[in-house]
């Protein structure tokens, strides 16, 4: 099953591979974006690709088993300066981090990563790092902690009302399923045209369960640091908690001589989001690396 690569026109664009050099796919997921670089980092470019899904890693590993330019490894992006040593990995020209998590996770993985679904609560991008999954969260932190949750990371304006529905519910039964859960939201929280009503506590949960905030602060800033003078970083987001990382490490690194390559946010076109409804939220920034200590 296909992730199909959001933005990938710019994101070659952007990122301006050339023949022979080197780059990191910081979110391999199914290798979209990354064979798309190969065919102009060939004859002796390399990839080296992360993915912190266990089980993205070995469906991968059997089908890029006969590619030498692919370097893969489970690991999430947090550790990018850590294996860039340990792989002896050089003269990197860019770095692409594709935030979203991919169709696979909703629909294949079964963990209850979609409200759409009637699966565990589980939510861990790698079961093997991350010991707490969604389900713990629902029915044993306190009322105060799941709103903090919410809000923090869906910012949903309808989290006490959530949080005091999931402690009445979980005193009569727990709450073990994502139908379950969505259910719940849906009985105290007004339906809108556009977004479900479950969107925001999914994501809130998912992104607190694997620390993707954290992680993103952390990756970024050392892929910065492990990019050569002259190289790219391209990072598609989508929403507005991961841009809001992206533009204050941005910000941070143009006080050390970055150049910002997308004034504005680049989107994707119309045509794109009709063939791809999952990337109408996507959001592309760039930026160079031009350190005046390494010229």
């Amino acid at each position: 099953m296909m992730h199909k690569p959001v933005l990938l026109k710019e994101v070659i664009e952007y990122l301006h591979p050339k023949p022979n050099e080197n780059f990191i796919d910081a979110t391999f997921g199914l290798g979209g974006h990354s064979l798309e670089i190969l065919k102009y980092i060939k004859p002796n470019g390399k990839i080296l690709a992360l993915e912190w899904d266990p089980c993205l890693v070995e469906i991968n590993k059997k089908r890029f088993m006969k590619n030498k330019q692919i370097i893969l490894k489970n690991e999430n992006f947090k550790n990018i300066k850590k294996i860039v040593k340990e792989e002896k990995f050089s003269q990197i020209k860019g770095v692409i981090f594709d935030l979203g998590i991919s169709n696979w996770h909703y629909k294949v993985s079964q963990r209850g990563f979609s409200f759409q679904k009637n699966e565990f609560l589980d939510m861990r991008i790698n079961p093997f790092d991350i010991k707490i999954t969604a389900f713990e969260i629902i029915n044993y932190f306190s009322k105060e902690n799941i709103v903090e949750i919410l809000k923090k990371y869906g910012e949903e304006k309808y989290a006490n009302q959530i949080a005091d529905k999931i402690v009445k519910q979980r005193k009569i039964k727990k709450i073990q399923t994502t139908k379950e859960l969505s259910e719940l939201i849906l009985s105290v929280v007004p339906r809108k045209k556009k977004i479900h009503p479950a969107t925001k506590t999914f994501m809130a949960l998912r992104i607190y369960i694997n620390q993707e905030l954290e992680n993103l602060e952390k990756g970024l800033k050392d892929a910065y640091e492990v990019i050569e003078n002259g190289g790219r970083i391209v990072i598609i987001t989508f929403h507005g908690l991961e841009d809001k990382v992206v533009k204050k490490v941005f910000k941070e690194l143009k006080k050390k001589g970055a150049k910002v390559l997308t004034k504005n946010v680049v989107r994707p076109s119309r045509k794109e989001i009709l063939e791809n409804p999952s990337s109408r939220s996507a959001k592309l920034r760039a930026i160079l690396k031009d350190d005046p200590k390494e010229k």
